[in-house]
């Protein structure tokens, strides 16, 4: 997958490209399902999340967890449209903050990320940074 090829995507299956890549797979490649509720026969596929509480019982937890799942998506250079890009959680407000490469210009979502899914941020992400018409970093 390309960047070029998810801007010419639809919301729907930039979504499912989403979901594929945080999904969490077993050692066969198999798709792994947890059960939604202890007391629930309905299974839900096992994928990676922002911990959106802002809680940790050590510092710098929930940091490095959320900054590990954006970075799965730096291979579609996300980055290369900033100078920084920090996504920060809590009590399930999601922020994101970011200055844009070799401007002044920040952006900062402003709580807008509140009652998202993992999946809806990160496609948010996107559309500040890959989908946008900012200046890009050359990578080559």
């Amino acid at each position: 997958m390309t960047a070029q090829e998810l801007k010419e995507m639809n919301t729907e299956d930039a979504l499912e490209f989403i979901r594929e890549t945080l999904r969490i797979k077993g050692p066969n490649g198999e798709k792994l399902y947890i059960k939604r509720f202890e007391d629930d026969k309905e299974f839900i596929e096992y994928h990676d999340r922002f911990e959106m509480s802002g809680y940790e019982a050590n510092p710098g937890e929930c940091t490095l967890h959320n900054q590990a799942i954006l970075n799965k998506f730096a291979f579609l250079g996300i980055y290369d449209y900033t100078d920084y890009l920090f996504l920060d959680f809590y009590k399930g407000c999601g922020t994101l903050y970011l200055q844009y490469f070799q401007t002044e210009e920040r952006y900062s979502s402003e709580d807008s990320f509140s009652g998202l899914s993992t999946s809806q941020i990160i496609y948010e992400v996107f559309r500040v940074t890959i989908f946008s018409d900012k200046r890009e970093r050359r990578r080559d």
